[in-house]
C-alpha cells in the first residue's frame, strides 16, 4: 500500500476509484464500503484510493467536547492495508482547511489532481465547510465530470446502524463486546 501525505501536489499513477472520510474505527460499515470500492477497482483495472484526514476533524474543530478516537492514525492505516487498499492519501486537517466549500474541496483537492473514475461514499456522507456538502452535492459534481458515484446502503447488525458514534458510546460504557461486534475486530 502506498501512503501519501498531501502537500499541495499529488501524484498517483493511473486512473482510480476513491472514497473520502475520517474512517474512525474502520468499523464493519466502513469495511463494507471499502470492500465494494476495492472490488469495483479490481473489476475495472483501477487503483483503490482512500482520502483521509490527520488529525481527525473533531480533534481540530472541537465541536464535541466528549469526542475521542476509536483507534490511532497508525491503527487506521494498518486496517486499510489489511483490506488491500492500493493507496491512502492523508490530507492535513486544520481550521483553515475546514473552511473549504464542498465544491472547492472536491474540485481543488481531488478532481483537479488525479484521474478519478468513480467515487464511493457512505449513506451519511457530508463534507466541506460546516459539512454543507452531501450526496446530492457530490452527485452533481460527479455528473459534471462524468464520474460514477456509488452510495453504500446503511450497514446494520441486528437492526442497528453501524456508526462510529455508537461504537464510542459502547466504549464509554466499557461494553467491549458491543463495540467489537460493530467493528469486526477486537480492541484488546
Amino acid at each position: 500500500m502506498n501512503l501519501i501525505h498531501y502537500h499541495n501536489t499529488l501524484q498517483l499513477s493511473g486512473p482510480c476509484v476513491i472514497t473520502v472520510g475520517s474512517f474512525d474505527g474502520v468499523h464493519l460499515g466502513h469495511q463494507a464500503l471499502l470492500q465494494q470500492m476495492k472490488s469495483y477497482a479490481e473489476e475495472n483495472n483501477l487503483n483503490s484510493v482512500v482520502f483521509t484526514f490527520n488529525p481527525h476533524p473533531q480533534e481540530v474543530l472541537k465541536n464535541k467536547p466528549d469526542f475521542f478516537l476509536i483507534n490511532s492514525f497508525e491503527q487506521k492505516i494498518t486496517l486499510f492495508e489489511k483490506i488491500g487498499i492500493d493507496a491512502v492519501v492523508v490530507i492535513p486537517f486544520s481550521k483553515e482547511f475546514s473552511k473549504q466549500t464542498p465544491i472547492n474541496f472536491f474540485e481543488e483537492f481531488i478532481f483537479s489532481k488525479i484521474n478519478v473514475k468513480a467515487v464511493f461514499i457512505g449513506p451519511n456522507h457530508h463534507f466541506g465547510k460546516q459539512r454543507e456538502g452531501d450526496a446530492n452535492t457530490l452527485a452533481h459534481l460527479c455528473e459534471e465530470k462524468n464520474i460514477k458515484l456509488f452510495t453504500a446502503q446503511e450497514f446494520r447488525i441486528d437492526g442497528v446502524e453501524v456508526r462510529s458514534t455508537l461504537i464510542r458510546e459502547y466504549l464509554k460504557q466499557k461494553d467491549w463486546k458491543g463495540a467489537e461486534r460493530l467493528m469486526g475486530y477486537g480492541m484488546r
